[in-house]
């Protein structure tokens, strides 16, 4: 909810609501709202929660029209003072551990020995499995931060290249509960990059791309302003052009992580 002297709600993520890059220029902000407000209006809709979904991308857009630097200003310092507060409760809890764990061997002795009923058999609980649908262009965005907000959960897990590829992560404890004493089960986790088109394509840490361009502008020497999964970027046409040949934009494929380098992008430009 926005405060008496914010119009905006520092805890959203208006970006991830409209689908876009955080460096995505005010045109393609404009054209992700458009898009998702043709497909989520009331009136041509049939889901259940479309009037719910539209009023959320028209706020987003609002908000990053024109309020888009104190509110990205805003998000970020939140998003920091969350994990110190993570950090803080981690240490806590890490204390506290030998605590509980002795006062829960404690209960279940004397729940064994208590006179007149036989103890139950300690049953864990099961592991649950989630799966998290990205775009190729949040999947960018999160690689950046290194972090990945769990809402059912309230924790953030490290986020890496590994969960663009399949990988699972497992949150230990964090599953279903246990019954008579028995051990929680883990939470799985799981990522589905969803490419926003077919014009995508990610291989290893380079992404290739197709993009129109209007003929005019395929002209030798010509800068042209394209946007991609990764952010926005200039090429030029190069004196043998072909439709057929892609260009390599060097680092605007994945960013890099503790020990990868960045990838490329191959943009392939056909005339529109």
């Amino acid at each position: 909810m926005a405060s008496l002297n914010r119009p905006y709600n520092s805890h959203v993520d208006y970006f991830a609501v409209l689908g876009v890059h955080k460096e995505a220029c005010p045109n393609t902000v404009k054209q992700a709202y458009r898009k998702l407000a043709r497909r989520y209006h009331p009136d041509v809709s049939k889901m259940h929660d479309a009037k719910k979904k539209f009023q959320e991308i028209a706020e987003a857009y609002e908000i990053l029209s024109k309020h888009r630097e104190a509110y990205w200003r805003d998000f970020e310092m939140h998003n920091r003072s969350q994990f110190n507060r993570k950090s803080s409760a981690n240490q806590k809890q890490s204390r506290s551990q030998t605590k509980a764990k002795t006062k829960q061997q404690t209960n279940e002795s004397q729940s064994r020995q208590y006179n007149g009923y036989r103890a139950h058999k300690p049953i864990d609980g099961k592991d649950r499995l989630i799966t998290y649908p990205l775009t190729l262009r949040y999947a960018i965005r999160l690689l950046k931060l290194q972090s990945f907000y769990i809402p059912s959960l309230k924790v953030k897990m490290k986020f890496t290249r590994e969960a663009l590829m399949g990988k699972t992560f497992r949150l230990k404890g964090k599953g279903y509960g246990g019954l008579f004493g028995g051990k929680p089960g883990d939470f799985l986790v799981r990522f589905e990059i969803k490419n926003e088109s077919l014009e995508w394509r990610l291989e290893g840490a380079d992404i290739y791309g197709t993009f129109n361009v209007a003929e005019p502008l395929l002209a030798e020497g010509n800068q042209i302003r394209l946007e991609a999964p990764s952010g926005s970027f200039s090429i030029e046409v190069p004196s043998n052009y072909s439709s057929d040949t892609f260009i390599r934009i060097d680092n605007m494929g994945l960013p890099p992580g503790e020990k990868e380098r960045a990838g490329h992008l191959y943009a392939r430009l056909i005339a529109a």
